[in-house]
């Protein structure tokens, strides 16, 4: 069981490390999920993309 927590954070640890910038500055230049799913072709699901998405908006918003 606790592998299976460690191999899920690890996950999404990298997911995070190798396209979370790239999504969140394509956010801040006014993207949505589907656009980026539209023009860019990660290898996530549309379900970690629009995570993504959604954490930097509320983290913008928190900010403010």
């Amino acid at each position: 069981m606790e592998n299976q927590y460690f191999n899920e954070a690890l996950h999404n640890f990298v997911q995070d490390f190798a396209y979370g910038g790239a999504i969140r500055h394509l956010v801040d230049l006014g993207y949505d999920t589907d656009r980026i799913i539209k023009e860019y072709h990660y290898p996530l699901s549309r379900e970690a993309i629009d995570k993504i998405v959604r954490d930097h908006i509320k983290s913008k918003e928190n900010k403010q």
